[in-house]
């Protein structure tokens, strides 16, 4: 299915929710890394895989500070814990 295609859908699928905002593939595609895998602690490397990436250097680019975020909030977390 071509992105297009995907976009038409996806607007459409969005008018009849009630969406306002623009939804693209790419929107969808960025959702799907990281809230939907990222969020929900799937390797960095199956994302790359799962998005088709060439490289997991291009994954980390895009999607590495929501990692650094998750660190910071963990540590946060435990730091909580022990104090």
């Amino acid at each position: 299915m071509s992105n297009q295609k995907i976009n038409s859908n996806l607007k459409e699928i969005a008018a009849i929710l009630g969406i306002k905002k623009r939804i693209t593939h790419h929107t969808a595609r960025k959702t799907f890394a990281s809230t939907v895998l990222l969020n929900n602690d799937v390797p960095m490397e199956i994302v790359s895989e799962l998005l088709c990436h060439s490289s997991i250097k291009i994954t980390q680019e895009y999607y590495g500070k929501i990692v650094q975020r998750r660190i910071s909030e963990e540590t946060k977390r435990i730091k909580d814990l022990l104090l």
